[in-house]
């Protein structure tokens, strides 16, 4: 049984890949993952690996069809850009979007202990309940990455520089970039991230080890602060979910 039993909007939505980031999870890893996923009427039919992107197929027909797309946690708000009006929201701990497009349902739900985001849609109109219930049964904490090494240097695509210890590095990272030395600092290194909860929790994981504020956590090898808030509080309050925070770290 060959693919294309799904509309067209599913794949007009997987168009707008730009980079092609390495995901933390392998091909056949995901592949296994799928094919252990149980929705009722929904068969296992097969995957695929397209540019950077993951996906598997489920269904018996054009009128039951589903298919999930992993890819990489940078781009989750892509979907912006075919939304008019979507559902943004928390569900069992990850940031989800609901919403609907050229006849099919959507939901999207970002997995930032993986660095990845995922998207399920199926053909016609489906409950935020019905396409939860599709999620819960996908056993999301199954889908691990490579090895602990992989999940530690790849954030987004972006490669973290050894001068950052794992334990101050940061979750949901879109971007890295050394802006070199200020005369005072070996290295300036700017880095941006999604808000979410799962930044917040590896922002209070920094500050709880290195008993620092978001104004200055100083350690023996570098200094963090955040560009734009001055505590906890105000980063939650001033920045919503999906927009992006400058961090900086200076290098000693």
């Amino acid at each position: 049984m060959r693919r294309l039993y799904f509309v067209t909007a599913m794949f007009l939505f997987t168009l707008t890949t730009f980079a092609q980031a390495t995901l933390t999870v392998s091909y056949p890893d995901f592949v296994s993952w799928a094919k252990q996923i149980k929705v009722s009427g929904y068969p296992f039919v097969e995957s695929e690996q397209d540019g950077s992107d993951y996906s598997a197929m489920f269904g018996s027909g054009p009128e039951k069809a589903l298919q999930l797309r992993v890819y990489d946690i940078a781009r989750f708000s892509e979907y912006k850009s075919v939304a008019k009006q979507a559902a943004v929201y928390s569900w069992n701990g990850y940031q989800t979007v609901y919403y609907e497009f050229s006849g099919v349902t959507f939901l999207s739900l970002q997995l930032p202990e993986v660095q990845l985001a995922i998207l399920f849609g199926i053909n016609g109109k489906a409950t935020k309940a019905a396409m939860e219930d599709i999620a819960g049964k996908s056993n999301l904490r199954n889908l691990k990455p490579n090895n602990s090494e992989a999940a530690g240097a790849m954030s987004s695509g972006v490669k973290w520089p050894d001068a950052i210890p794992a334990d101050l590095r940061l979750s949901n990272v879109v971007s890295i970039e050394s802006l070199g030395s200020d005369g005072t600092y070996k290295d300036v290194i700017q880095v941006k991230a999604t808000m979410n909860p799962a930044l917040i929790t590896s922002v209070q994981n920094i500050l709880k080890k290195y008993n620092g504020e978001l104004t200055l956590t100083s350690t023996v090898n570098l200094d963090f602060i955040c560009a734009e808030a001055e505590s906890l509080a105000q980063l939650q309050q001033d920045f919503k979910p999906g927009v992006l925070v400058t961090f900086m770290y200076y290098i000693k």
